[in-house]
């Protein structure tokens, strides 16, 4: 598996030109990762850079661009609204392509009030596929992360609990969407991650490494320390045979040492596990 890592921790200092991009980039390279991950607090208009010149910075320094981590609200009340998203995030699909990752984030969007379940869940379908027809154009694969808050969102996600992030799914059963399955997030929503891993991974493309500190509560900590089952997902990965992205979300808030920890614990476990059998999962 290779390893990834998009900073969160650090997105206030490069939005607010405390850390510059090539500085986040030289300090990715000595933390030895594989490559790194991309998001829209880290590109303009958010961001300081373009996505051109973020993976001019990471491929001077050896570091392929592994995903764009992008945001997306299919679930809006408004349908002015979700066409708009769904405009964004064709244009996510081309920022993907710029950066030269393999593949793009969707998300089901924010659980706005009054919005019914089956509608709603009928709305981000309808979106994703959109998403995915342009992304498979492009060569580019969609995953659909079981998620919980952006940044830049007032509320939580639409698909936070198990049960409708897998309607969403069978929703798209017929389309090229695959899932950024993240380790911490169902226990935000007070769920058991190993079982929502176990209905999901046959349709794993991607996996987001993040840890929690207790269930029910939205804060997260240096992965490795907390009580998500970090080693049980990379474990019953590799025994699949995934040989593809593994990228730490590291949101713990502390500093470059947060981030050397999570990376130190994620390839301690990598190397324990060896080599992939030859098998039949590759991305």
């Amino acid at each position: 598996m290779k390893l990834s890592c998009i900073p969160v921790s650090f997105f206030d200092a490069i939005r607010g030109g405390q850390m510059s991009t090539a500085r986040w980039m030289d300090f990715a390279a000595g933390l030895g990762l594989d490559g790194v991950e991309c998001g829209p607090p880290l590109i303009r208009p958010l961001g300081p850079v373009s996505p051109a010149e973020y993976r001019k910075l990471a491929w001077e320094r050896g570091l392929p661009v592994s995903n764009y981590t992008a945001y997306s609200d299919f679930a809006h009340p408004d349908a002015a609204v979700r066409q708009r998203e769904i405009a964004a995030a064709l244009r996510n699909v081309a920022i993907a392509r710029e950066l030269g990752a393999p593949s793009v984030r969707a998300l089901a969007g924010q659980r706005w009030p009054g919005v019914e379940e089956a509608q709603g869940v009928a709305w981000v379908v309808e979106g994703i596929r959109r998403m995915a027809e342009e992304a498979d154009r492009a060569g580019i694969r969609v995953n659909l992360e079981n998620h919980t808050k952006a940044s830049t969102w007032e509320n939580f996600d639409f698909a936070i609990r198990g049960s409708v992030f897998l309607r969403v799914l069978e929703g798209l059963r017929d389309v090229p969407v695959g899932v950024q399955f993240d380790t911490a997030n169902p226990l935000v929503a007070g769920e058991d991650a190993l079982e929502l891993f176990e209905k999901v991974k046959a349709r794993i493309g991607y996996l987001h490494v993040n840890d929690m500190r207790r269930p029910g509560v939205f804060e997260f900590v240096v992965a490795g320390s907390g009580i998500a089952p970090i080693r049980e997902v990379l474990e019953r990965m590799h025994r699949q045979g995934y040989a593809g992205w593994v990228g730490i979300e590291e949101a713990s808030r502390t500093g470059e040492d947060g981030f050397r920890s999570a990376v130190k614990y994620i390839r301690a476990v990598l190397a324990e596990l060896g080599k992939p059998p030859a098998a039949a999962f590759r991305r």
